[in-house]
């Protein structure tokens, strides 16, 4: 526990002490764009929704949060944790949680983690513009580890993302009209089906399910920093 306490601790203070540029940006130029369309997005709802967005959560657990965060849950809801900003390289963010799991994605996109028992080192992977944008594309990633001899294995995939329907997720009491991005990947060993949850008309990721690696399988990403009023 203490050392938990220090790690967050120390986090914050990387976070006031170099990052205050980095969160004033991504306040003015991007949270207010996120939540300005969110709003747009509830006001027209169809009735019909999904349950795989909630997780439970409401907006009152969220006003407790100064810093901007996101979420991050095992498929089955049971493990969950809150992550904060920690940096922005080139609009490639990054997040760490109080135990020092640090995840960095581009925009949505999972492309690297640190903390767990098989960490994605790196990931060669399709512009996210170009993949949320496309009704159909096909396109080889490579998910690259560190194993135990502090060599690289890298893991190629031949893919296919496909955009489907406009339909309705729920998350912090609300109903959200979203465009869902269906990503299948598969080589001769492995195949994954990752789903990125999109602002209906946009390229934002609001909620996604993405595969880390053979060992840790998926996890829910729910990018909290978009209803957050900071």
């Amino acid at each position: 526990m203490i050392l938990k306490m220090f790690i967050l601790s120390f986090v914050v203070f990387l976070i006031s002490c170099s990052s205050d540029d980095i969160v004033k940006k991504e306040r003015k130029e991007l949270y207010g764009i996120y939540r300005d369309l969110a709003k747009k997005s509830f006001e027209a709802v169809p009735a019909e929704s999904s349950s795989r967005g909630d997780i439970r959560k409401t907006r009152r657990w969220l006003s407790k949060f100064n810093q901007p965060i996101v979420l991050i849950s095992s498929t089955d809801f049971k493990n969950q944790a809150t992550l904060i900003a920690l940096g922005n390289n080139k609009e490639k963010l990054t997040w760490v949680s109080a135990d020092g799991i640090s995840l960095a994605y581009d925009q949505g996109i999972l492309i690297a983690t640190r903390g767990y028992s098989q960490d994605l080192y790196s990931l060669k992977y399709k512009s996210p513009e170009d993949l949320f944008k496309s009704p159909t594309a096909f396109y080889n990633k490579v998910h690259r580890y560190l194993n135990g001899e502090n060599r690289y294995d890298d893991i190629t995939f031949e893919c296919k993302g496909k955009k489907i329907p406009s339909k309705t997720i729920q998350i912090l009491e609300l109903e959200l009209t979203i465009d869902r991005v269906i990503e299948k990947c598969e080589n001769e060993h492995y195949s994954y089906k990752n789903e990125y949850d999109l602002l209906a008309g946009t390229t934002i990721v609001i909620v996604s399910k993405q595969w880390i690696s053979p060992s840790n399988q998926y996890f829910l990403t729910y990018n909290m920093y978009a209803f957050q009023k900071i």
